[in-house]
């Protein structure tokens, strides 16, 4: 069965891969060498490209062709064209097996400790956190069974996973849940390969490159491919092209390219911005392909073109984040062209500048951090940007900062100094911070015999381009506006050039290096990983700590690479200067992956909350949910689910059935809902009188129900596909929805008490009679039963609760109105009459 998953998973990807060429294939194959694309680089550019115009090409499909396996044969064939339409720019010939070989031999280790470390460790099959999961695996099942995927099941967005698995699902058995386990594994090794892209950008032609993919795939924190972290790597690949592209030589991008390029990438997220569709941006992004057929019969501007509008428009259809990632990236292009003709007029005083600016960044982001760590604690007056962030917010998205709203949860310095730290980690820092200063202090230019001065080596531009920019942008996220902490894979890739240069620099470039100075480093870089791992990763000062049962998972891989760390530090001491070489990247990257393993362990705390005693396995579901789900799949084809979010997660992931209401993450629900689903089941539960209790429960759920949401109401009536698929990505709230939701018990006085009749037809003309008739079905568990009494501001655990049902719970609901459909130790499954 996995050797099965294995396999579809990897096809999973190259139908993806082979759609997006075939897409690029309308733009002239030329235009590969004129921008100076890798084969690495078109790969992640051509997936970018498949993984979001898949979904809504196979969407739009479904509308038309009922059989999902003509369906799925079209794009299979379509792949098929792709795949070998551009082998040319994307296989490997014989001269570039060995660099396969080599990426192989790196890559497939450091992915299965990554996928190790983000997932394994904590999860044993069937049971993982698939909580971010569950929408695309309820859209997938969906489809699967159905033969249509619902386009209204895409938020701001086509998610890249619902389509291509949905149609693997319902043609060759792929089984979602066991997809999610080997999909992590894939997804990794695709980012591992955009590190390389993205070094083989920066580093064109020289060996370091190698030294650079390393250090990015040790340090990689990015291990789930999301349309938004898709984004975010092509994004550094883009990066890498433009820097591949810069003016180092006379056939680089001139001034006025450059110029041409950046206002190209600015009218297309504009352009993109306006049209405020996924499938308009698709368009747009296929009239650009067919505009450069036109002018590469001409050649002028066209590898401009195709870098400033082109590669734009694939970010935005992945992900509205790349309207934040490609300006980032353009920044940070522009910043290594000003720093290059600075450095080019060498000596002046603008040099002193770059130096000052070496220095004095890293102690101001450091001081911002100990701020925060001090409003944290109560040491220092907490403070808020909020209202200041809130007019740039209210001017591009249409809305202010609101306490409780998804702006809300994603701003603030404390939010990014976490995520930034995270994504970085204390090893790589502390590293980079000490090497630059080393290296500067070191006297980076050197007197030529004819009494001038010149840079000491090539890369003097790239090492403090990278870490001046890094170090910018580093400010940027900690001041704390909502969501720019998701640019911190853009600062690590920035801070993995300058560790290349420095270790470059100070190590290989200085030979033959000091014994002295091999052990140096090998000893700083060991005792900074040794101590972190002692001291805060492996063992906790105290048992109660909210992080320390994930510690205790974690805690053998940590010790061994310690270990690992100091042979490697033996091995620097020995003659041999390729031995010593790779020993000392060894350490440098080795550091860099204890580092993140360690931080894996504290940051479950910091996302989930506390280990719960006698649990090892993040999940939000048991097997008793899990039989619970199953069943419902083979049993109950058309009913809709009522019940708290986190048991409608597994269950609508592994049904594919719709729900009363619909929420973002399993702990955000908007509250006018929440609070009028959370009556309904204390209605089913009350100890009242049969009849009433089934009239008040009907005249609850009648307002849920009559203002059914637009995914559910399309999986049940197939109707108004085409304004799914032309629905705007932005929407303006509803009057209603502008002001901020009531308290809770001022919500629960507001719901509306609708007549029992009303109530009746008004679910009867929803759920419909006969054979086209849906059931209403509600879910009770213990953590059912605990949502209904939460307030406001309160939160579920994320992990399932241990105790059963009480069995009086379950004799009350079988002597009452609603039929008891399924029940076991933890769950009970009543159907509510409402409509009979």
């Amino acid at each position: 069965m996995w050797t099965t998953t294995f396999v579809l998973t990897f096809l999973f990807f190259l139908i993806q891969l082979g759609t997006g060429f075939s897409i690029l294939a309308i733009a002239p194959a030329k235009l590969v060498a004129m921008c100076r694309l890798t084969k690495a680089q078109f790969v992640v550019l051509g997936f970018t490209v498949g993984a979001s115009a898949t979904g809504i090409l196979l969407g739009a499909l479904s509308l038309f062709v009922n059989d999902i396996w003509l369906q799925f044969a079209t794009f299979a064939v379509v792949s098929g064209f792709g795949l070998a339409w551009s082998w040319p720019n994307w296989g490997p010939s014989l001269n570039e097996t060995r660099t396969a070989a080599t990426w192989c031999i790196l890559s497939v280790p450091i992915a299965l400790l990554t996928w190790w470390w983000s997932f394994g460790a904590f999860s044993s099959f069937p049971f993982a956190d698939i909580g971010a999961d569950v929408h695309w695996m309820k859209t997938a099942q969906e489809y699967a069974d159905g033969g249509v995927i619902n386009p209204y099941a895409a938020q701001s967005y086509v998610d890249l996973r619902s389509a291509v698995a949905g149609a693997l699902a319902g043609t060759l058995g792929l089984d979602l849940l066991r997809f999610s386990w080997t999909y992590r594994f894939f997804s990794i090794l695709f980012f591992l390969l955009a590190s390389y892209a993205f070094a083989q950008g920066v580093y064109p032609t020289s060996p370091r490159k190698w030294i650079a993919f390393f250090f990015g795939a040790a340090s990689n924190a990015v291990v789930l491919m999301t349309n938004g972290s898709l984004a975010v790597v092509s994004s550094v690949v883009f990066l890498g092209v433009l820097i591949g592209n810069a003016p180092r030589d006379a056939n680089g991008i001139s001034a006025r390219s450059a110029l041409l390029l950046t206002v190209g990438a600015g009218v297309t997220l504009l352009l993109a911005f306006i049209f405020n569709n996924n499938t308009l941006v698709l368009a747009l992004l296929a009239a650009g392909l067919f505009l450069l057929r036109i002018l590469g019969r001409t050649g002028r501007y066209g590898g401009v073109f195709f870098l400033g509008c082109i590669w734009p428009a694939t970010l935005v259809l992945a992900h509205r984040g790349s309207y934040l990632f490609v300006p980032t990236v353009l920044v940070c292009w522009l910043i290594y062209l000003a720093i290059a003709r600075m450095i080019s007029t060498w000596p002046s005083s603008s040099v002193a500048v770059l130096r000052l600016l070496s220095f004095v960044l890293p102690p101001i982001i450091l001081g911002i951090v100990v701020c925060v760590v001090g409003m944290r604690f109560g040491y220092i007056p907490s403070m808020s940007a909020n209202d200041t962030f809130s007019s740039i917010t209210e001017l591009f998205l249409g809305r202010r900062i609101e306490g409780g709203e998804e702006l809300f949860l994603g701003s603030g310095p404390l939010i990014a100094t976490i995520e930034l730290g995270r994504t970085i980690g204390p090893v790589f820092a502390i590293c980079i911070t000490l090497g630059v200063a080393w290296w500067w202090m070191s006297r980076p230019a050197v007197r030529v015999s004819s009494g001038g001065v010149r840079p000491r080596a090539d890369g003097f531009v790239t090492l403090v381009w990278s870490w001046i920019a890094g170090c910018g942008l580093s400010l940027a996220v900690l001041s704390g506006f909502p969501f720019l902490y998701r640019i911190s894979t853009i600062i690590l890739s920035l801070f993995t050039i300058t560790a290349t240069e420095v270790f470059c620099h100070l190590l290989i470039d200085s030979s033959p290096l000091p014994r002295y100075r091999r052990a140096l480093i090998a000893t700083a870089v060991a005792l900074i990983a040794s101590a972190l791992v002692v001291l805060f990763y492996a063992f906790p000062w105290r048992t109660d700590l909210p992080f320390a049962r994930y510690q205790a998972l974690l805690r053998p891989v940590e010790l061994a690479g310690v270990a690992l760390l100091v042979t490697l530090a033996v091995l620097t001491l020995v003659q041999s200067r390729r031995v010593y070489i790779f020993a000392l990247a060894g350490i440098v990257g080795l550091g860099a992956a204890v580092d993140k393993v360690g931080l894996s362990g504290i940051n479950r705390s910091y996302s989930y909350g506390a280990l719960p005693d006698r649990t090892a396995i993040v999940s939000h579901y048991n097997a008793d949910e899990l039989e619970l789900a199953r069943w419902l799949r083979e049993n109950l084809r058309r009913g809709i689910i009522l019940s708290d979010p986190y048991t409608m997660g597994i269950v609508r992931a592994t049904t594919g059935a719709p729900a009363a209401y619909l929420f973002s993450n399993l702990d955000t629900v908007n509250e006018m809902v929440a609070t009028r689903a959370k009556a309904v089941v204390r209605t089913i539960l009350q100890p009242a009188e049969g009849e009433q209790r089934l009239a008040s429960t009907c005249s609850l759920i009648a307002p849920l129900v009559g203002a059914i949401n637009a995914e559910a109401s399309f999986q049940m009536r197939k109707a108004d596909a085409l304004g799914g698929i032309m629905r705007s990505v932005r929407t303006a709230p509803a009057p209603g929805q502008e002001a901020a939701p009531p308290p809770s018990d001022v919500a629960a006085a507001l719901i509306p008490e609708i007549p029992p009749e009303e109530a009746r037809s008004t679910i009867q003309n929803i759920l419909e009679t006969g054979e086209n008739a849906w059931n209403l079905v509600a879910i009770i568990t213990p953590r059912t039963i605990a949502w209904t009494h939460l307030a406001a501001n309160q939160r579920l655990s994320y992990f399932p609760p241990q105790e059963p049902i009480a069995p009086t719970i379950i004799d009350a609901l079988r002597a009452g109105p609603f039929p008891v459909l399924f029940a076991n130790r933890q769950t009970v499954v009543v159907r509510i009459p409402c409509s009979r």
